[in-house]
């Protein structure tokens, strides 16, 4: 088998791993999202999402009835595990 090395400036790949760093998200990072972001964390589109709410299947905060939704980073974590 032959393999092939690339000669890549430590520099260039200390800065495409700092710039992909920025571009993830920390795991660790909890926090509270819309409808829109929900669903793009999901790669679902928001009208899945809606209907996931409306039955009940996923889980969800609302301010007030037929107000915004509001989705918990680590639940939808949790639900994408058990689903």
């Amino acid at each position: 088998m032959v393999t092939a090395t690339l000669d890549i400036p430590n520099e260039l790949l200390e800065a495409i791993a700092r710039r992909a760093a920025e571009l993830m998200p920390s795991p660790a990072e909890d926090r509270w999202m819309g409808a829109q972001e929900a669903a793009d964390y999901l790669a679902i589109p928001v009208s899945t999402l809606h209907k996931l709410t409306s039955a009940r299947a996923i889980p969800f905060s609302q301010d007030a009835p037929g107000g915004k939704l509001y989705f918990k980073r680590s639940a939808l974590d949790d639900w994408r595990e058990r689903s």
